[in-house]
């Protein structure tokens, strides 16, 4: 690869776990290798709480973010009870209500599905939704396969563990709080093989989340991972042209785009043969390119996520470990990387097996939620001196359909002729998830010449000019443009409180104004106005008094 913008200071991280109020002993989770958690936010306030597994005597932990990164444990009202062998959490807005629900999976023992009810509380609706499953149960993921606009999930099961011949679940979504099995049908339930976990992304990029499957055991028999092409909700094995089998023991996958191509590279943890990374050539064909990037580690791994943890551009990869410290490479196009975790203070040496990421305490770069199998939950928070001083932008995409989070969309955006891609994912790592705002460095860059934002099911696509940097912008689907009252029509009201609003041409709005700017180029004008009197359909002016 070739060379590219190399970090002017080390990363730095600090643990603060119980300094902030997160005071979550675990206990022994080696029996289902590591409890999930999830970075969230639970409460519709704008922050991230906090969602943990596998806390002494089986606990599930429910903790609010005061909007600084400190946290008061909400357990105890919560309505969460205790779970013997938690395994993998994933957020999702299931029952299209507004707010996060949420799918435990349980190692065999009976699966959850937390409704979120408001106030932190939840009721467990699993067996209602008929997905109370009871098997070797690990990691789930979320995502409209069949563009319905209801969001349905896939749980990976260790198949054959405990002589249980359960196969994998591909839970669909009916519209009525229930769920379907349809792995079977599909295709693509995994057949005989150990599934430990389980990821949804867009290999492709035509607008569908395709899925890809992490097999235990691959790297002492012919078992392998699979990839299955999603082409309109119909599924295909394309593992052998896709050259996608790594047989490993596959117990953590990272997706992002390593080389700038717009094309999602995939890197998976292993026993001691040696992790993979595996980038898309753009066409679709990966290749193994662990021993040129230096990212074999060589130890037992399992959770791992990339993030650009300095803002610099570049996606760094973090990595846990047992029987061996956690790893953090460093992002950079000239190979090999380089391990920082000792310097960055993140390599924990105890049995670790689950990371989240996402920004704790509101300052702009991403912290890291780190669980080991016993003792106390590691926060990591982020304070690398270029991660301050390196532009970033960060956006919150609403969905253009009863997925109100945008589960699917890819974020793509073009800054100094670098092109970087995000897509919001549900269910991401190992047994975990991260935060659903999307996160780009940008170095020195102040200006994004270009971004578009593509929806799932390649069913509306919205390109957007002038971006701002170094701020949170919310990006709305051109259906709810002009409308926050969301009553499916552009009234004078709104139209009168966006003329109050009004910034000029070529003066950018600030955050909380995006649903005014009609033609995307962050400012509210003319242009603007005229695109939502187009639209205006009651009350009529002579209701308001203000015209024939």
């Amino acid at each position: 690869m070739n060379a590219g913008l190399a970090g002017a200071g080390p990363l730095s991280f600090s643990e603060e776990s119980l300094a902030r109020g997160l005071d979550f002993p675990l206990a022994d989770n080696f029996f289902q290798y590591g409890a999930g958690s999830m970075l969230a936010d639970l409460d519709g306030d704008g922050d991230l709480d906090i969602l943990m597994a596998g806390g002494a005597n089986n606990e599930l932990g429910v903790f609010e973010n005061d909007g600084t990164g400190h946290f008061t444990n909400q357990t105890e009202s919560s309505g969460l009870t205790p779970i013997d062998r938690a395994s993998g959490i994933a957020g999702a807005d299931y029952d299209n209500d507004g707010d996060l629900d949420f799918f435990v999976s349980g190692f065999l023992t009976t699966s959850r599905l937390y409704r979120n009810d408001g106030n932190f509380t939840f009721t467990d609706v699993a067996a209602q939704a008929g997905v109370d499953i009871s098997c070797p149960a690990f990691a789930s993921s979320w995502s409209d396969i069949d563009f319905d606009g209801d969001l349905d999930f896939y749980v990976s099961v260790r198949t054959n563990t405990n002589l249980d011949p359960t196969r994998n679940f591909m839970f669909i979504n009916n519209g009525d709080g229930t769920f379907t099995d349809m792995a079977g049908p599909m295709g693509i339930d995994g057949g005989t093989t150990p599934t430990l976990l389980c990821a949804f992304f867009d290999y492709d990029r035509d607008g569908d989340d395709d899925l890809y499957l992490g097999t235990d055991k691959g790297d002492h028999s012919p078992l392998h991972n699979f990839l299955f092409r999603n082409d309109n909700g119909v599924f295909t094995d394309i593992t052998d042209a896709a050259n996608a089998y790594a047989n490993v023991d596959c117990m953590g996958i990272a997706v992002g785009d390593l080389n700038f191509d717009g094309k999602y590279d995939l890197y998976m943890t292993n026993t001691q043969p040696g992790n993979k990374l595996f980038m898309n050539d753009g066409l679709g064909v990966f290749s193994d390119q662990t021993v040129a990037a230096g990212m074999g580690s060589y130890n037992v791994g399992w959770g791992t996520v990339f993030a650009d943890f300095d803002n610099d551009t570049e996606l760094d990869t973090y990595l846990c470990n047992m029987l061996g410290p956690n790893r953090l490479y460093r992002g950079s196009q000239t190979w090999p990387l380089i391990d920082e975790g000792a310097s960055a203070g993140v390599d924990e040496a105890t049995n670790v097996f689950c990371v989240s990421v996402g920004d704790v305490d509101g300052d702009n770069d991403l912290d890291m939620l780190v669980g080991a199998t016993e003792g106390q939950v590691n926060l990591y928070i982020n304070n690398s001196a270029d991660a301050a001083t390196n532009n970033w932008v960060r956006f919150d995409v609403i969905g253009h359909n009863s997925n109100s989070q945008a589960i699917g969309a890819c974020v793509n955006i073009t800054a100094d002729a670098k092109n970087q891609v995000r897509q919001v994912r549900a269910g991401t790592n190992y047994k975990t998830h991260d935060e659903y705002t999307l996160h780009f460095g940008l170095g020195a860059s102040d200006t994004i010449d270009d971004m578009y934002v593509l929806y799932t099911g390649n069913t509306a696509r919205r390109d957007l000019t002038n971006v701002p940097v170094n701020r949170t912008w919310t990006i709305y689907p051109e259906s709810m443009l002009g409308d926050p009252n969301g009553n499916g029509r552009i009234d004078y009201f709104e139209l009168f409180e966006a003329i109050a609003s009004r910034t000029g041409p070529g003066n950018p709005i600030e955050p909380g104004l995006e649903i005014y700017d009609m033609d995307g180029d962050f400012d509210l004008d003319n242009d603007d106005l005229a695109l939502m009197d187009l639209g205006i359909r009651t009350p009529t002016r002579k209701n308001l008094g203000v015209g024939p």
